[in-house]
Parts: structure tokens; C-alpha cells; sequence
């Protein structure tokens, strides 16, 4: 598709992307109202993030499968549409337990959205761009991990975290109508056990995208158990709640456009580079937390190493999705499906863990062992990567041309 007819199509992929993932750290914005406001505790409503993770990773793989020859069109809007459902149903929820029920509804759907998301934008542009058709709808995804969750912890403050919910649910249909108008019909792409002979069972043995979603599953576990708790951190070592946290937050929100849109000129051309900065800075960014925030106190500082930590992980998922482009071209679709697990077993573990050693009273390790955690995904996803010859340039380029629109 050329590039002016590209635009609006990754625009509104960009903003479903927004909604969806604000709509997944929903808790962590409002993690202090929910707790208050449905007498549970702070590890109660971390546990809504790892549940939800925990269904994610159950379904993700077997609908993506099942749903392989429908519509790209359609299936985001099925899957945004459920959002807005689930978005909504919180916002009246009566009780905890009827609160995680409708969290487990947009659940259901959320694999099969971000399987097709990256491969969807892929096909939208030429095989040399897809690193910033990547970064483009990312940037959505991103800006809901910076600052969705500081526009949700502000509404949560002012008018209650049940009119954040409402209002969630409220852009959901909004971003349904934008993509059903702005995206076109999608060629479908075969059947994974059809895709150049290769069976399914395959791409779970292939060592590149092992090694990308095992680096995944460490770095999120890593991230999540810090960036979940992130409003008790600010708290107990920056003295901040009300609308400075939400300030604070909506710092993470700049700096991580400000990543991304760095993401999206370098990927494409210097993508080893590129990952090795962000996972360095975020890795710097957690110890700088944990130094800050117990051994050395320094509340201005911790705040420094709060944003730098939202900045750098707002590129991460550009760059692991990227690098599952790569290493599984041809079977896009299945293999982000694989992603999604692993991203979503990392956020499980990290929301778990960091409750845990929370609960436990060993707040001050959490930033330290998040570091390691990042340190050591680097280490596996620079070994999946591999210098691209000439001729995966040109298998690549003949791939992305018999799946892109006329």
C-alpha cells in the first residue's frame, strides 16, 4: 500500500493498540481507589493484572490458530468491541470478584489482538518499512503503558476509578468505528501448518524465536514487578500520591514517545543497536530506583529513574516484536501469537513476584532483581539475532509483497 493510503489504516491500529493495552494496566493506575474503594489489598489488585496474564497466555496460541482465515478487519474489531464490553462491565462492577470476571472477558480476546496487530501493520506497508510500520502502531501501545496509565491514576483521583473504566469503554467504541471506516479488507495469510511446509510445531523449535521469547518472558517478569507497584515505590521513596504521581507518570508518558519515536528511525536499519540501548537504559533505570530509592535516599532521583524505566520499556515491545518479524516471517500471525504468551507469562510473574516479595517485606530488592532480570534478557535477545544477508533481504522483500494490499 503506498505510504499516503498507509497512514490513517496505522494511525487508528495505533490508537486500538492505546485503548487496549491502557485498558490491561487499568490496576496499576488505579490500584490505590480500587483497593479502597473494594476494601482488598494492594497485592489483591496486583493479582487482577496476573490473572488476567494468566488467561491470555491459556488462549492466546488456540484462537489465533482457530482464527487464522478470518479477516484481519474483523477480528480487531471483535476483539475491540469485547473491550469495550469488558471496559464497561468494570465500571458497574459491585464486587472484586465481579471486577476480575470482566477483566477475563477482554482477556479472551486480547491474544488474538496483538498477534495480528504487528502482522497486520506489516501488510499495510513494504517489507523494508515494516520496522516502522511496527514502531508506528507500538507507539499506541507504548503511549498506554507511559501515559494511559497517568490519565487513568488523574481520573481515578478526581472523578473515581469506576468513571475511568466507563470512559475506557467509551473510546473503545470510538477506535471500533475509526477502524472498521480507516482499515481496509486483509488478504489472509494460509494456515500455519500450510505456510512453506512448515508445520506449527515447527516455529515452537525454531531456536531464533525461542530465544526472542524466552528474553520476553525474563525482561516483563523484570519490568512488571517493579512498574506494577509503581505508585507504592513513588510513595514510600518519593513521598508522592494525588496529582503529583499522576505528574510523574505523565513524565513516563514523554520520555517513552520520545523512545519509540527513536525505535522507529533505528530499527529498520541498526536493530542490535537498538535493543542494546533500550534494554541498557532500562536496566539502568531499575538499579537507579533501587539505589535512590533505599541505599542512597534521593527522592528527586528516584523520580529520574522512575521515568528513565517508562521510557526505555515503552521501545521494548517494538523491538521484540520486531525481532519475531524476523526471525518468523513466514508465519507471522502464529509466531507473535507465541510472543503474546510470552509477554504475558512475564507480566503474570512479575505482578506475582513483585506482590510477593512486597507482601514479604523485601520492597527494596525489587528494583535490584528487576535489573538483573533485563540484563540477562539482553544477553538472550542479542543471541537470536544474526547479521541479514542479501538473500533474506530479497526472501524477506518476496514475502512481504504476497501479503501486502494492492
Amino acid at each position: 500500500m503506498p505510504r499516503n493510503r498507509s497512514a490513517f489504516p496505522l494511525a487508528m491500529l495505533a490508537v486500538a493498540a492505546f485503548v487496549y493495552n491502557t485498558s490491561e494496566s487499568f490496576p496499576v493506575g488505579a490500584l490505590p481507589e480500587i483497593a479502597s474503594g473494594l476494601r482488598v489489598g494492594e497485592s489483591q489488585v496486583g493479582a487482577l493484572l496476573t490473572v488476567y496474564a494468566l488467561v491470555v497466555a491459556v488462549t492466546a496460541i488456540p484462537f489465533v490458530v482457530m482464527t487464522t482465515r478470518v479477516a484481519r478487519r474483523r477480528l480487531v474489531m471483535i476483539t475491540i468491541v469485547t473491550l469495550a464490553v469488558s471496559s464497561l462491565a468494570i465500571a458497574a462492577a459491585p464486587s472484586y470478584e465481579v471486577l476480575l470476571l470482566a477483566r477475563l472477558l477482554s482477556a479472551t480476546t486480547h491474544g488474538v489482538f496483538w498477534s495480528v496487530l504487528a502482522p497486520t501493520a506489516a501488510m499495510l506497508v513494504p517489507a523494508g518499512r515494516r520496522g516502522y510500520a511496527t514502531a508506528v502502531v507500538f507507539a499506541g501501545s507504548s503511549l498506554a503503558l507511559v501515559a494511559g496509565t497517568p490519565l487513568v491514576a488523574a481520573m481515578s483521583t478526581t472523578v473515581g476509578w469506576r468513571a475511568a473504566a466507563a470512559a475506557l469503554g467509551v473510546v473503545s467504541l470510538l477506535a471500533a468505528v475509526g477502524l472498521r471506516a480507516g482499515l481496509p479488507p486483509l488478504l489472509v495469510e494460509a494456515e500455519p501448518e500450510k505456510r512453506h511446509g512448515r508445520p506449527f510445531a515447527g516455529l515452537l523449535r525454531d531456536r531464533g524465536l525461542a530465544l526472542v521469547c524466552a528474553a520476553t518472558i525474563v525482561v516483563v517478569i523484570g519490568y512488571f514487578a517493579t512498574y506494577t507497584y509503581v505508585s507504592v515505590f513513588l510513595g514510600r521513596y518519593a513521598g508522592l500520591d494525588g496529582r503529583a504521581l499522576s505528574a510523574v507518570l505523565a513524565g513516563l508518558g514523554v520520555a517513552g514517545l520520545a523512545s519509540v519515536a527513536a525505535v522507529g528511525r533505528f530499527e529498520d536499519r541498526r536493530p542490535r543497536l537498538t535493543v542494546g540501548v533500550c534494554f541498557a537504559v532500562l536496566a539502568a533505570g531499575l538499579g537507579g530506583l533501587g539505589v535512590f530509592g533505599s541505599a542512597i535516599p534521593a527522592p528527586g532521583f528516584v523520580v529520574v529513574s522512575v521515568v528513565l524505566v517508562g521510557g526505555a520499556f515503552a521501545a521494548v515491545p517494538v523491538c521484540l516484536q520486531a525481532a519475531v518479524l524476523r526471525v518468523a516471517p513466514a508465519a507471522s500471525d502464529v509466531a507473535s501469537s507465541i510472543y503474546v504468551v510470552a509477554f504475558q507469562v512475564g507480566i503474570a510473574g512479575g505482578s506475582l513476584s513483585g506482590g510477593m516479595l512486597l507482601d514479604g517485606g523485601r520492597m527494596d530488592a525489587v528494583p535490584y532483581l528487576s535489573a538483573a532480570a533485563t540484563l540477562a534478557a539482553l544477553l538472550l535477545v542479542l543471541s537470536a539475532a544474526r547479521p541479514r544477508s542479501p538473500r533474506d533481504d530479497a526472501r524477506a522483500a518476496c514475502e512481504g509483497a504476497g501479503r501486502s494490499i494492492p
